[in-house]
């Protein structure tokens, strides 16, 4: 039997068909825009950028952290294949890391000595700079301590620790200075080249090569600032005088941290050492 639809029956149909068409629309659009928002919100809380970075699992990064004090043993660690022939050196028959100014084990009346000053062997203007850096803050007051007129009883160390990891060069450099009942100051700075392309290496450079976005970076760093303030808190209780932290402080912004670098296994540093603005060893890591 043939049913035919009078002009009602068509129009019912075809608001129907149009109801369906918009229905399904609306859901289209609704995943996309969920998918994109979990994928935005992976790359702003982030376990995961890009597919790169993954959070390190908590006893990971406690014995990370750890560990921190132990990486600085005078020598250059190459976690890369990266042709370092390719590298124009200022001695050609030294490594990348050299030594411009040692003086070990050496004690008199006055100072206690364990200075380990190294070099980086590249010929670029931004690598010289970065020697006479060096040289200016490590090796001077080495300098200043021989010539003091005066018992001081000033124990004083220097060590460093480099890296090589693909084609970025990172040096850290550490010193501890005691001077008579002052209290103990922990130095440290750091130094970040790509090798391929000759220029620094900058935090924004590190943190694109892990994968992780800033906003990610600085919410883990207010957390971890958080946590150590916390602790400064307990410890003050018991009548300690512990360096205080302010976690909103502009300091942690990630365009005002200056001492970073990627050490073995490409795990990525920042480093707020305390000391080098203030007579204290206080310091906090965040370790990626």
């Amino acid at each position: 039997m043939n049913v035919v639809l009078d002009d009602n029956a068509k129009k019912i149909s075809l608001k129907r068909k149009i109801i369906y068409i918009v229905v399904l629309t609306i859901c289209a659009i609704a995943i996309l825009v969920g998918a994109y928002i979990q994928v935005f919100r992976k790359n702003e809380i982030g376990s995961e950028v890009n597919n790169k970075y993954v959070e390190l699992p908590d006893e990971q990064y406690i014995e990370l952290e750890n560990g921190f004090s132990q990486l600085f043993k005078n020598n250059i660690n190459k976690n890369s294949d990266f042709d370092l022939s390719k590298v124009e050196r200022i001695n050609e028959n030294e490594d990348i890391i050299g030594s411009e100014y040692v003086n070990t084990d050496k004690e008199t009346n006055k100072y206690t000595f364990n200075v380990n000053i190294p070099y980086i062997n590249i010929k670029s203007p931004t690598i010289q700079k970065y020697n006479n850096q060096i040289l200016s803050i490590f090796r001077q007051k080495a300098l200043d301590i021989i010539e003091e007129d005066y018992d001081n009883n000033t124990i004083y160390t220097v060590e460093y620790t480099a890296y090589i990891n693909d084609n970025i060069l990172s040096l850290v450099i550490r010193s501890t200075l005691k001077e008579n009942n002052s209290a103990q100051r922990i130095i440290i700075q750091t130094y970040n080249y790509n090798l391929e392309k000759n220029k620094v290496a900058t935090i924004d450079n590190l943190l694109e090569i892990k994968g992780i976005s800033n906003s990610y970076a600085e919410s883990k760093i207010r957390e971890k600032i958080r946590k150590s303030q916390e602790n400064v808190e307990e410890l003050k209780k018991l009548g300690y005088n512990i360096f205080d932290r302010d976690y909103k402080s502009a300091l942690y912004r990630i365009q005002n941290t200056t001492e970073f670098f990627i050490g073995e296994n490409g795990h990525l540093y920042l480093i707020y050492p305390y000391g080098n603005q203030n007579f204290t060893s206080e310091l906090d890591l965040v370790i990626f």
